[in-house]
């Protein structure tokens, strides 16, 4: 029987960390903190540290991979499995750091004889993965972060052959959301062309989200772009990753150059760098802000108000029909979905599909 503990990620916006023990061997998905100034740890421990057997990383963010030195510091020396990707957007380095390569996809990875996965693309991020895990004779799906429609990466899933996964652990970022990302694009764009004086600012995280509004304006609108250097290393990665692309999308050869530009009409800027945005409308009072997700409007409120903004929500987690899409998609026996304040450890999909009749 598996020992299933949740260190995090449930029922809460971050930190995800979930540990799957079978007679005395263990699994851990995922190792984050919050991504909140005491950066929170998850409820690890040393015991637990003692008895992994492998560490599933699904992608870079902190709120996935913040908590990794406690497993040095506690003398875990087995893998840590991510994307050479993932590998390379750590700001950390580890030696037992196992990665794998594009060509795997598809392709049973052993860890040991009793451990053993496959991966495949989620679309939150460059080089963020789903994993199918067979766990001592248990199977196991770990969606990670995952968006359904980004405008240029890949979403997959495993191949359906008949599994019934003993449990699912899915992502509900965006639960009380209905989203169309490609509908909000083109709303982004519709608003932009009909303000043609005005420049724009986008407070923005090292996502997909990102990359995908910026390509998209650069593909779809006359306008300039400046993006910020601390995200040009984002851009790059793409230009090297064409399989984790959508076969009809891809990045101009001529993106990274002309998103370099000093003097432009639309400004992407680290969206945890508030002082940047303040410099940043000094200099041009007239832009309008623009979010796209998430934000702390208290955190902004002095230096916007005298400055416009507008709101646009762009997925970067399933929202309430990807979630059911997901569920029905993966049979799971027992499914928990994480990342979100709106679902438990106790939430179940008559639960959700209960929801949306009320």
């Amino acid at each position: 029987m598996l020992n299933i503990e949740i260190l995090g990620g449930v029922g809460e916006y971050g930190r995800n960390c979930f540990y799957i023990e079978k007679e005395g061997r263990a699994i851990l998905l995922d190792c984050g903190v919050m991504n909140n100034p005491q950066k929170t740890l998850p409820n690890l421990t040393e015991a637990h540290v003692a008895k992994l057997e492998a560490v599933f990383i699904s992608h870079s963010h902190i709120d996935h991979v913040g908590a990794i030195p406690l497993l040095e510091k506690w003398g875990y020396n087995g893998p840590i499995i991510m994307s050479d990707m993932t590998a390379q957007q750590l700001k950390m380095t580890f030696s037992n750091i196992s990665i794998f390569h594009p060509e795997s996809i598809g392709e049973w990875i052993f860890v040991n004889k009793d451990v053993a996965y496959q991966w495949g693309y989620s679309g939150h991020l460059i080089g963020s993965v789903w994993y199918k895990i067979r766990f001592w004779g248990k199977m196991l799906f770990y969606s990670g972060d995952y968006v359904t429609d980004s405008y240029l990466l890949k979403a997959t899933l495993p191949v359906a052959d008949g599994t019934i996964y003993d449990v699912a652990f899915i992502d509900s970022g965006h639960v009380e959301k209905q989203i169309n990302n490609f509908q909000t694009l083109q709303q982004i764009m519709e608003y932009i062309s009909v303000h043609p004086q005005q420049p724009f600012i986008f407070p923005s995280s090292f996502s997909g989200k990102t990359v995908d509004i910026a390509a998209y304006l650069h593909q779809h609108t006359q306008r300039t772009l400046h993006i910020d250097q601390d995200l040009i290393s984002l851009i790059e990665q793409y230009e090297k990753a064409s399989e984790n692309l959508l076969p009809t999308k891809g990045i101009l050869p001529s993106f990274k150059q002309q998103c370099q530009t000093k003097s432009a009409d639309i400004y992407f800027v680290p969206d945890r760098n508030a002082s940047e945005l303040l410099e940043l409308l000094q200099k041009i009072p007239k832009a309008i802000v623009i979010f796209t997700g998430y934000w702390q409007k208290d955190n902004y409120k002095m230096m916007l108000s005298k400055t416009e903004y507008k709101e646009f929500f762009y997925k970067t987690h399933p929202d309430y029909q990807d979630i059911l899409m997901l569920s029905k998609k993966i049979h799971a026996q027992t499914t928990i979905y994480f990342h979100s304040s709106f679902t438990n450890r106790e939430t179940t999909l008559l639960q959700l599909l209960k929801n949306k009749k009320a």
